[in-house]
């Protein structure tokens, strides 16, 4: 019989382990990610053309998600998964070093994204699991502090390394990076007791067919497809904007560091959050924090400007996540858990990365950055005050 002391020994080894692990994971991201739009850029691609990649990668976002989502749970390993998904996304990142052209660069970021946008999800359901499991069911946030911790020093370490350099000189090093943490994440046996364990599920006993007809969760879909428009293309163009304004190469890591280090301090105050306020009700309050972030690069003048506006992305982000993931933890069934998360993930990064992205780009080649900021401001808001207002309505037919 397991006694008090040791389920706290084993709270203390699992939270000491995913902090590490968040650490790392999120670490390594940092090396290349703030510099895909400025390497894109070097590659020749003009914005619209940089939306249409962007776009294009949404595409394989949107299809990734569901088949890794399904397969971890048909195997019932989320940590496996996501191994296979990092050695995926190391080998095609050392194929983007030879890439020149706008053909071949699309395919190979369609191929690179199908193993990396699925790691995000992947990781907190393996993390928010475990913690559960471990009997701390609001802790992931301070695991995720961690995260940030280690995005904003790698970040600002891959900007002082790329100064005067070219953004694919980072790949070599990402691409190693990334086989290394595969390896250690594959050693770890710390976590959630039910992944990896017992025979793989069929699909008859997955039920997949309960997902679309969930009515809550897809009208959460709709809610957050339309939320997150602005912030997809936002993000995007961000380190592009900044250099229009005289802004250095190096300073999309500097960028990447303020947004993770404002994250870091509400993922630490998230077990607060938790108890006081519904996670559906950190959602919205994250559509807040993105409107007054595209509202401030709206107003920007200066390049000092645009990185000081990622301390409000930071905020955004990490309410919209906290929210996401225990609202779709609330909601989901417990043998498709993960495709939930996955799916989720699909619409609010992949279907509004494809629209927001391409959109953006062509709103900026016609108008300019800053009306671009304007219809995100607009829109985001006006997405959560619809959603809102339905909530209202459900709420009140079910009393």
């Amino acid at each position: 019989m397991e006694t008090l002391a040791m389920k706290q020994n084993n709270l203390k080894r699992v939270k000491l382990t995913f902090s590490i692990i968040y650490f790392l994971f999120m670490g390594v991201r940092a090396i290349f990610t703030p510099f895909v739009t400025i390497y894109l850029e070097e590659r020749g691609l003009s914005a619209d053309l940089i939306g249409l990649v962007s776009g294009i990668n949404s595409f394989a976002i949107i299809l990734s998600q569901p088949i890794w989502g399904i397969l971890a749970d048909k195997i019932r390993s989320t940590k496996k998964t996501l191994v296979i998904c990092i050695v995926g996304q190391a080998l095609f990142a050392l194929t983007l070093i030879f890439t020149t052209d706008f053909f071949m660069i699309a395919i190979g970021f369609c191929l690179y994204t199908f193993f990396a946008s699925t790691e995000g999800p992947l990781m907190d359901v393996w993390g928010l699991t475990s913690v559960k499991e471990a009997g701390d069911p609001n802790g992931l946030g301070s695991l995720k502090t961690w995260g940030c911790v280690g995005y904003a020093i790698a970040s600002v370490s891959a900007g002082l390394f790329v100064a005067g350099r070219k953004a694919s000189d980072l790949l070599p090093v990402f691409a190693v990076l990334l086989l290394c943490l595969a390896i250690f994440m594959y050693t770890v046996r710390a976590g959630s007791n039910a992944q990896g364990t017992g025979k793989a599920a069929s699909f008859k006993e997955l039920q997949l067919g309960r997902i679309v007809k969930d009515k809550a969760f897809l009208a959460f879909l709709v809610y957050v497809f339309f939320m997150q428009l602005g912030h997809r293309a936002t993000f995007t163009f961000q380190s592009l904007y900044m250099r229009t304004l005289g802004g250095e190469i190096s300073w999309a890591g500097y960028s990447g560091a303020m947004m993770f280090v404002s994250e870091a301090i509400i993922m630490a105050l998230g077990k607060k959050m938790l108890r006081r306020f519904k996670p559906v009700t950190l959602v919205m309050a994250s559509s807040f924090a993105f409107a007054i972030w595209q509202f401030i690069l709206l107003m920007a003048n200066s390049p000092q400007q645009v990185v000081l506006a990622c301390l409000m992305d930071g905020p955004a982000f990490a309410l919209f996540t906290l929210g996401t993931l225990y609202y779709l933890d609330e909601v989901a069934h417990k043998e498709i858990r993960t495709t939930y998360q996955t799916v989720a993930y699909g619409v609010y990064y992949g279907l509004s990365g494809v629209v927001g992205n391409v959109v953006g780009g062509a709103v900026i080649d016609a108008f300019g950055y800053k009306t671009m900021y304007g219809l995100g401001v607009t829109i985001t808001l006006t997405a959560t005050l619809l959603y809102f207002l339905y909530t209202r309505v459900r709420a009140a037919k079910e009393r």
